[in-house]
């Protein structure tokens, strides 16, 4: 697309407000506005002008003079003509009187007022606070107009408009909305206003990171996937003069691009042309050794204080380039926007790069490499500066930030210590950080190079451990991983060694859902004198249990496990930590705390995207995405899904992809776009099923079918795959398989089967969903109501809005119109949270109340698009008895088309 040129105002509503609130009162004479460079001082000035003009006031702009010996040259086109300054009684009657006849006519230099044909401003620029004109102080009456003088850059101003100004601030004649930048260069007007206590303050700060997604949304016209918000957020800190510049350079550069669900940024971001010129404008006139300071800073920091000459930091302190922090008892020098890290590293010739750098790893040597990432930094530094480093000091380093989850500097030291030795370490850290990364078939060989290297039982461990892992959750092949593990079991002779295997084999067995099995493998083991077996063995174990139902116990030992795995210190073969928050959030969403569950997985979301691991972000991106359908949230599962699909697409991990446009194509279903529902499940053909979830891949085919009117295969779909995860004693999925066959019209059939489940387990979910299904079965309006709130309070708003609907329904054909109107108010109340979600279960709403339940099934399959002969063969009744069926719905509710019956019956407009 073409570079965007008109950027939304997003945010700044209270200041919006206070801005409204001082022109309102006579007790303000300014509102100054201060802020960084670019983070949007002079789009809030031009907002707040185009208010002032709505509530009435005239307004006019100075214009900022950077030459001296030009006095009012500021404000020279708002005065009459021929005015000077020789006389400045005279010249303070001329201005007023100009700026009052203004303010009597509505008047200004070029203002945008309505009726001017230039309109009001934007309803993105004004927020629901009234009019414009405030709400006063409440004790102060509203003045009357005054003109409204906007000067952006307020200490620009020369020096006899800015003894004006003052003066005609002082007599009421005018209103001063003005911008500033730094404290530090704070000139003589914007203090004496401020000093004076007459002045109201605005200090603007960046976006946060929902507001900078929702102004990417609006810039690019589509959605963004989260990773990418969170990055441009990162890199930008939110300063919108820094976001647009990235956005645009990555557009230009082919790098930000819309794949087809949402935009995407496929690559890391740059410096760009404007705000290097911003820096180099921002540095022009320091002395050397402070911009050799600078370059410094930003190849290595945080750097030590210390180590720095006093005056080049004072002078960059005063720039506002950098910021200082306490690391116990060390002062730590860092560049104060990560943008500013870009633009000054493209900027230093490769000569200098390599001695700063050379000489940063000397002087951090020198005092000893205390820190933790001292050593990591050493050997990065002495990598980047001469391409080779002292073999011992890059594989200690690579073990070093294995440990911090930072793959790609592991995958930078390891490969390097692979060239400079023939160790078995080495070449482990670089398999497991290729795998990590995506990069599956290179990690495959480089663990058999390692396998040529290792020396002990520890070693062979180690290998089993991570090829049994690659195979399992990168190719996806149970029967070799298992194999992998049985073969190394046999080899080892050390019990604590053959322990961690018998873990490991619990993960494996929990990674293609069999919690059966895995439960078989590792409940009741004592895994408690050996580190590496308890981590292993309490994720495959807590999984499981919350699977067969065990759920407090599996929450219990899900949180001891997360806990386990961040204490651990080394760390080789053992998967990243936000796997193991994913089964926190998995044992949540079971005991019926879906929000707690939500709020688990976006910190574990924002682990995954600090570290930058592919593989923790693709798995709980899924898992937020699977939440979000619990929650009832289909348009919010579709972004997780995508964002999902997206990372596991680019980085090779077919299980996870699968996982993703299965739970794509169930929340696109949900929301009947059909289209993209069928391109989901088409995308999935001949990926692998795989992952603790793999029973409930069938739902997005699914609720795909019942978006098309085909409930009947829907159903069918499903009761197939309530098989396989009995089979598999995977009954938390099977209860939610069940639950969705009764949501589809068959509530009896799985009604016995799903109070079993509930009678044998502890969550509170599946003891709400049984509640509904049996209900649903006895239709039973009271019952279903008392399950509507037991569902409500587990946060699963969908189908609480399903069952209360259900209870309107039951309730209006007996003629019971007070409780049906409670219910329905019941199901609105639970669909406000539900998006755009629109299921068999919410259509029962409005004019399907008045039908049967027939009559109610065949205006629905009518709505969805089918013929009669369809409907006739979905509902196994003959042609005729649709035709009958159809003409009492037409009768019911007075209509004659299909057309009408579809705009009635899902409330659309077709007009």
């Amino acid at each position: 697309m073409d570079a965007p040129t008109d950027w939304p105002f997003v945010g700044h509503e209270r200041e919006i407000a206070d801005f409204d609130e001082a022109l309102a009162s006579d007790r303000w004479h300014a509102f100054i506005v201060h802020g960084p460079q670019g983070v949007g001082k002079s789009h809030f000035a031009r907002v707040c002008r185009e208010r002032a003009e709505l509530a009435g006031h005239a307004t006019g702009k100075a214009i900022a003079v950077s030459e001296p010996g030009f006095p009012l040259a500021s404000l020279a086109h708002l005065l009459p003509q021929g005015t000077g300054v020789e006389d400045s009684v005279t010249l303070f009657g001329k201005a007023r009187d100009a700026l009052m006849d203004m303010s009597s006519r509505g008047d200004g230099d070029d203002a945008a007022r309505p009726g001017n044909g230039k309109g009001p401003c934007p309803a993105s620029s004004c927020p629901a606070s009234g009019t414009g004109t405030g709400a006063g102080t409440g004790n102060s009456p509203a003045p009357e107009r005054r003109f409204t003088l906007v000067v952006d850059d307020l200490d620009g101003l020369d020096e006899a408009s800015a003894s004006l100004t003052a003066q005609l601030l002082e007599a009421g004649v005018a209103f001063l909305l003005g911008t500033v930048g730094s404290l530090h260069g704070l000139g003589p007007v914007a203090y004496s206003l401020q000093a004076s206590g007459q002045a109201r303050r605005a200090d603007l700060k960046g976006l946060s990171e929902p507001q900078t997604g929702e102004v990417m949304r609006r810039v690019l016209r589509g959605p963004v996937e989260p990773r990418t918000v969170s990055l441009l957020h990162r890199v930008s800190s939110g300063n919108p003069c820094y976001l647009r510049e990235f956005v645009v350079q990555s557009l230009a550069e082919e790098t930000l691009v819309d794949d087809g669900e949402s935009w995407t940024l496929i690559s890391d971001v740059g410096a760009t042309p404007l705000l290097t010129e911003m820096v180099e404008r921002r540095l022009a006139g320091v002395s050397p050794e402070t911009r050799r300071t600078l370059n410094r800073i930003a190849l290595c920091q945080p750097v030590e204080a210390a180590s720095l000459p006093g005056g080049a930091m004072d002078e960059l302190e005063v720039l506002g380039f950098i910021s200082t922090s306490l690391d116990g008892r060390r002062e730590s020098v860092s560049l104060r926007h990560p943008g500013h890290e870009k633009v000054l590293r493209s900027a230093i010739p490769s000569p200098e790069r390599r001695r700063i750098l050379g000489e940063e790893a000397e002087l951090v040597r020198a005092r000893g490499a205390k820190r933790f990432t001292d050593k990591i930094r050493i050997a990065s530094w002495q990598l980047a500066a001469t391409g080779s480093a002292d073999p011992d000091t890059l594989l200690r380093a690579a073990t070093l930030a294995r440990r911090t989850q930072n793959f790609r500097t592991v995958r930078e030291l390891s490969r390097a210590a692979c060239r400079e030795g023939e160790d078995f370490l080495s070449r482990l850290l670089l398999a497991e950080s290729l795998f990590e990364l995506g990069d599956l078939d290179s990690a495959w060989d480089v663990f058999e190079e390692a396998a040529e290297r290792t020396e002990g039982e520890f070693d062979r461990l180690l290998l089993a451990l991570g090829k049994s892992r690659l195979l399992a959750w990168g190719f996806i092949d149970a029967r070799k991983a298992l194999d992998v593990n049985a073969e190394a079991a046999l080899e080892l002779s050390e019990p604590r060694h053959r322990e961690v295997l018998t873990a490991a084999r619990g993960a494996i067995l929990m990674a293609f859902g069999r919690p059966e099995e895995a439960l078989r493998v590792v409940d009741g083991r004592g895994f408690d004198r050996n580190c590496l077996a308890r981590v292993l063995g309490n994720g495959s174990r807590a999984t499981a249990l919350v699977s067969a139902g065990r759920v407090r116990e599996g929450l219990e030992s899900a949180r001891e496990a997360y806990e386990e795995r961040v204490r651990l210190e080394e760390s080789p073969a053992i998967p990243h930590p936000v796997e193991y928050l994913s089964i926190t959030m998995y044992a949540l969403e079971e005991e019926g705390r879906l929000d707690e569950a939500y709020k688990t997985g976006e910190r574990g979301w924002q682990e995954a995207l600090a570290d930058d691991v592919a593989g923790a972000e693709a798995l709980i991106a899924a898992a937020l995405a699977r939440c979000s359908l619990l929650l009832g949230r289909p348009a919010e599962a579709r972004r997780w899904a995508s964002q999902s699909a997206s990372v596991a697409s680019r980085n090779s991990f077919p299980g996870t992809l699968h996982i993703a446009l299965a739970r794509k194509a169930e929340a696109a279903a949900l929301m009947q776009d059909v289209p993209a529902a069928a391109k989901a499940v088409d995308a999935c053909a001949g990926l692998p099923r795989w992952g603790t979830f793999r029973s409930e891949l069938p739902l997005g085919q699914a609720w795909l079918l019942a978006a098309q009117g085909k409930q009947r295969g829907a159903r069918s779909v499903l009761w197939e795959a309530a098989e396989d995860a009995r089979t598999a004693g995977h009954v938390a999925a099977e209860a939610r398989i069940l639950t969705d066959i009764a949501r589809l019209g068959d509530a009896r059939g799985p009604e016995a089967r799903l109070a079993a489940i509930a009678e044998a387990s502890d969550g509170g979910l599946t003891a709400a969903r049984a509640s509904y299904v049996s209900a649903l079965a006895a239709s039973d309006p009271a019952r279903l109501m008392d399950s509507a709130r037991l569902l409500g309070e587990t946060g699963a708003s969908l189908v609480a809005a399903e069952a209360a609907a259900s209870a309107c329904t039951l309730w209006s054909h007996r003629g019971e119109h007070r409780p049906a109107t409670a219910a329905e108010n019941l199901s609105f109340s639970f669909q406000r949270h539900c998006e755009k979600a629109r299921t068999p279960g919410l259509t029962v709403l409005g004019a399907a109340k008045h039908l049967t339940a027939r009559e109610a099934e065949i205006a629905g399959l009518v709505c969805s698009g089918l013929t009669n002969v369809e409907v006739a063969e979905a509902v196994t009744i003959s042609k005729r008895t649709v035709d009958n069926h159809l003409q009492n719905i037409y009768r019911k509710l007075g209509l004659r088309s299909r057309r009408a019956l579809r705009a009635e019956y899902l409330k659309e407009d077709f007009a």
